[in-house]
């Protein structure tokens, strides 16, 4: 399990700029004539002067196309029609991408700056020995508030799971999170599948949005936005989202919640039938230059997975204890990284109490 694995907490900057992606046709990318890199990515996370520079170092095109779940992303490649090299997965998906037939093997032991990779990000629970996976980002989810209009007493979930009912609060609208938040509240692991477990995390989230001061499920963004306008007090959402409007707001705070919260990796994977697999491993190795890599975390504010590029990062960011979870709190479990579920009945289960959530 990663999670109990020590790793040093690398984060994430500032200045940003519009993402880069393709437009809605698929651009013709003809197979290994080394000139076109195609990614399937998260929305803007990536550093456009990265793709930029890269793209005249090497003579190339750049192409990115983005996706908002990785339920879509794997929807989409399974759907077959454009073929691209690389995505970016989270942790807990890319077993699934394995049994699907989707990767390849990323032969690490080929890149000449994978060793700057932090050890605890190495040989990973997800993909033993990395072998389809180099770590991108990751990101830590906390209870985010705007401290111009509301000062949380305590850093604590109960400040929206326990009974009171004085603030008013959004939660993220994704599933794991969600029902791994209550989970971690009621003393049990994010990951669990044991049946009276998440019964009680059911019952907690039936009361939870059942409160008037539940104003719904959203995305970071729109937590960010409604935290900015003072629609809400509390909520819960993915670090770097909140790191984006502190940048111009220093009102905006975030802090990891002292029962326990989730984190998550996103990894570079090299798709089956990757139109240019060397460009692939040319753009990974790339992407694991100590200053390249520190260029994406200024831009995107998620956390970085590559020991070298810390002198390179915003200090401020660096340094913010909110974003740095420590080697204690990852060793515990505290921080705990959300993972793939065993096939059958456990992701049923979830979905069973996430959509009785969604309808309420």
């Amino acid at each position: 399990m990663l999670g109990a694995l020590l790793l040093p907490a690398l984060l994430l900057a500032c200045q940003r700029a519009e993402p880069v992606q393709s437009g809605a046709g698929a651009v013709p990318v003809a197979r290994g004539d080394g000139k076109t890199l195609r990614i399937f990515m998260w929305s803007d996370y990536i550093d456009p002067q990265v793709v930029k520079d890269f793209e005249k170092a090497r003579g190339v095109r750049v192409v990115i196309d983005t996706f908002e779940s990785n339920e879509a992303m794997l929807a989409k490649l399974q759907g077959g029609g454009t073929a691209y090299d690389l995505a970016t997965p989270s942790n807990y998906f890319i077993q699934t991408m394995v049994r699907a037939g989707q990767l390849q093997k990323m032969n690490v032991q080929t890149l000449k700056n994978f060793h700057n990779v932090a050890p605890g990000f190495q040989n990973p629970g997800y993909d033993p020995h990395n072998t389809y996976t180099v770590p991108y980002q990751y990101a830590a989810t906390g209870l985010a508030y705007n401290a111009a209009r509301y000062t949380p007493p305590r850093e604590s979930w109960d400040l929206i799971f326990g009974t009171s009912d004085t603030v008013k609060f959004v939660l993220l609208d994704d599933p794991r999170e969600v029902i791994g938040a209550a989970l971690k509240y009621l003393g049990f692991s994010v990951n669990s599948t044991r049946v009276p477990e998440l019964r009680a995390a059911r019952n907690l989230l039936r009361t939870v949005v059942a409160k008037r001061g539940f104003l719904g499920f959203d995305g970071g963004p729109g937590t960010r936005n409604r935290l900015l306008a003072g629609d809400i007090d509390l909520g819960q959402i993915y670090v770097g989202d909140l790191l984006q409007g502190a940048a111009e707001n220093a009102s905006l705070k975030v802090f990891l919640p002292r029962e326990g919260t989730t984190i998550s990796t996103d990894n570079l994977v090299l798709l089956q039938g990757a139109p240019n697999p060397a460009l692939a491993r040319d753009f990974i190795d790339t992407v694991l230059t100590p200053r390249v890599s520190a260029a994406i975390s200024n831009y995107t504010y998620y956390g970085n997975p590559n020991a070298a590029a810390r002198p390179f990062l915003d200090p401020l960011l660096r340094d913010n204890k909110a974003f740095n979870p420590s080697q204690a709190d990852l060793k515990s479990g505290r921080v705990e990284f959300i993972e793939e579920l065993p096939p059958g009945r456990p992701p049923r289960l979830f979905d069973r109490i996430w959509s009785e959530l969604k309808s309420r």
